[in-house]
């Protein structure tokens, strides 16, 4: 297993201009360069939303829907690199408040209205309700979540700086607001009903990413458990580099066309929807892309899979195939938008791109899996010695585990230091239940 040390974001996946925005801010403002590219991957993904899809095969379409959290300990930097990433977006929202506000004060006043003074004012007899434009959502219901889809079919962001409030709310109020997450996910079509005024949304192209951060100490609680095991987890990108001081200050000036740049292309890229003419611009892939995409498939992903017992491992191995089309189509725009390539369709260099980005989460992932497992244990350890024999050895509680999404190391430091109250070891390598 590699160590998060030795792991490095490949920022060789973005476009020369927006390499250099992160490595600026790296330079000058001292941001940790793996929060600072994971965050524009995915802030870049949202401003796209549903303008572009991309087509694998006949019923596989792929939109840019990005699921991101970074971790790290308290102070270590994280949240900066966010709302650097995300102040083009918030920007944007500003200006569409102003907007709405001018809207919705026109709408009042035409709704105090009689019919007669309507007509008198030659006003309209109907008037819909502005709605209101977004591209961000902090710390939203599920019910707000899904009105701000319903007003965007652009799609949205949901930015919670500790992504801890929004997971740990999860079937608080009603008990299916993970099982929307899961879905919203695919972005298949969506249907919900709203109860308290009997409205009924249906979104046929629901488009939401996430972003957030937290702690590693969190990682077990948020991700552990049943979510390491329905797919909730691995549906999560996690970004975790080795940190073991607090950023410090420097005396350097960033010059101010950076962060300017940044803006003009979330911007550029935001026009594009306002410019269509069809639903989205669906590319293709080209021969040599899919080529290359179905080789890494059939020599590196199928093998890990078929490799591995682990249940939680396997659907790591799915996650990272729908990640992988996502990641060909978001590095294509970014190079299109950039001037680096055309937009027409997916060449193998955004494909060989997307493989590295791929790898790199994960190889994250695997780094993160033991302090998650933790989690795992605690939650699971009662189903894995009910699976067990009265008498058993280390490599049938191993065989077992793995059925369950436990490593093989976690197995044995469970028999070794946590089952005292419910294992005896009888001899060297066996155990009997108490």
């Amino acid at each position: 297993m590699e160590n998060n040390n030795s792991i490095s974001f490949p920022l060789v996946v973005f476009p020369k201009s927006i390499r250099t925005i992160i490595e600026s801010l790296h330079q000058y403002e001292n941001y940790q360069l793996d929060f600072t590219a994971a965050a524009f991957l995915t802030v870049f993904a949202a401003a796209m939303g549903n303008t572009w899809s991309a087509r694998f095969m006949t019923g596989w379409i792929s939109r840019p829907i990005v699921y991101v959290v970074l971790v790290g300990p308290p102070s270590c930097g994280k949240t900066p690199p966010l709302r650097q990433a995300i102040a083009p977006l918030l920007k944007l929202d500003e200006e569409y408040d102003g907007v709405y506000d001018k809207e919705i004060k026109i709408y009042r006043k035409w709704e105090r209205l009689t019919p007669k003074q309507r007509k008198a004012q030659l006003l309209p007899e109907e008037m819909e309700p502005p709605k209101h434009k977004c591209h961000v959502v902090v710390n939203s219901t599920i019910e707000a979540l899904i009105t701000a889809m319903r007003d965007n079919s652009h799609g949205v962001l949901i930015y919670n700086d500790e992504i801890d409030s929004l997971l740990s709310n999860f079937n608080r109020y009603n008990g299916s607001d993970e099982s929307y997450f899961l879905s919203l996910f695919s972005g298949t079509p969506f249907k919900y009903s709203r109860k308290s005024n009997n409205e009924y949304i249906f979104l046929p192209h629901p488009y939401c990413s996430i972003i957030g951060s937290t702690q590693p100490g969190m990682l077990s609680t948020l991700f552990g458990g049943k979510r390491a095991l329905n797919g909730f987890s691995s549906r999560f990108l996690k970004v975790y580099p080795k940190i073991s001081a607090m950023p410090s200050w420097g005396e350097k000036t960033m010059p101010d066309d950076v962060l300017g740049e940044w803006e003009r292309i979330i911007r550029q890229v935001v026009n594009y929807s306002l410019k269509r003419k069809a639903n989205s611009f669906e590319l293709p892939f080209s021969q040599e892309a899919k080529r290359l995409l179905i080789n890494w498939k059939n020599e590196t992903n199928n093998h890990i899979y078929s490799e591995t017992d682990s249940e939680t491992v396997k659907a790591l191995c799915g996650k990272m195939e729908t990640y992988l089309i996502r990641f060909c189509l978001v590095i294509q725009i970014m190079r299109g938008v950039c001037g680096e390539s055309e937009m027409d369709d997916i060449d193998i260099g955004s494909a060989e791109r997307a493989i590295l980005l791929t790898e790199y989460f994960r190889a994250m992932e695997e780094c993160i899996a033991p302090e998650m497992e933790i989690g795992v244990l605690d939650m699971r350890h009662t189903e894995l010695l009910t699976l067990l024999p009265q008498s058993f050895s280390t490599a049938e509680a191993v065989s077992v585990g793995k059925k369950l999404g436990m490593s093989e190391s976690t197995i044995k430091r469970f028999l070794r230091e946590g089952a005292r109250e419910f294992i005896k070891k009888e001899t060297h390598g066996r155990y009997v239940k108490l």
